[in-house]
């Protein structure tokens, strides 16, 4: 991959942010451009792992090295799984809803687009976890301000990549989290 096709994928999503499907235009559609979006996902690792730091309680009693590691690879395993597993439950989605073709557009704007969506998540999880988490005053309520927004964008993404209606849009999204707490289970597992 190369910075200019990098430049280019986030700028469509940025675009894509302001609810201009014109955005598309900056996304290729090759196989090349389909496994280069997936460079999104070390782009965001560093604010996904900070995201999980701010969010996890804090551990009780001492913890080692090797605690700190498995955690560590755990969490690794995880991030990389969500980031194939749900390009691989798509595959048959849009199979059934007759969008193949637009898969590899799809893919490489919700990839892209993932950096957006942490770009506002991580400001809003930040603010949250200064106040605390048992706090309900206002970090609370800009931390889910930030997940409504991104889960109104996902649902954009969705709807021009696929072009589809509102609601089978809000099924990708709906798709995704759902695969989002699942894996958050099977981490949870892992660790403790």
């Amino acid at each position: 991959m190369n910075i200019q096709e990098a430049i280019h994928g986030v700028f469509g999503a940025w675009r894509l942010l302001h609810f201009d499907r014109t955005g598309l235009q900056h996304f290729q559609t090759t196989p090349t451009a389909f496994w280069n979006s997936f460079w999104a996902a070390a782009i965001v690792l560093p604010a996904d792992g900070i995201a999980t730091l701010l969010l996890s309680t804090p551990p009780t009693g001492d913890t080692t090295l090797p605690d700190t590691i498995h955690t560590v690879l755990v969490y690794l395993e995880i991030y990389a799984i969500q980031w194939l597993l749900f390009p691989l439950v798509m595959v048959a989605f849009v199979e059934t809803i007759q969008r193949s073709e637009r898969f590899e557009l799809f893919i490489v704007a919700w990839n892209w687009s993932n950096i957006v969506r942490a770009a506002i998540l991580l400001p809003g999880i930040a603010i949250f976890a200064s106040q605390g988490p048992e706090s309900a005053g206002w970090g609370a309520a800009v931390y889910m301000a930030a997940i409504v927004i991104t889960f109104i964008y996902a649902g954009f993404v969705a709807r021009a990549a696929l072009d589809v209606s509102p609601m089978t849009a809000t099924m990708v999204v709906l798709t995704e989290v759902g695969l989002a707490i699942l894996l958050w289970i099977s981490a949870q597992t892992l660790i403790g």
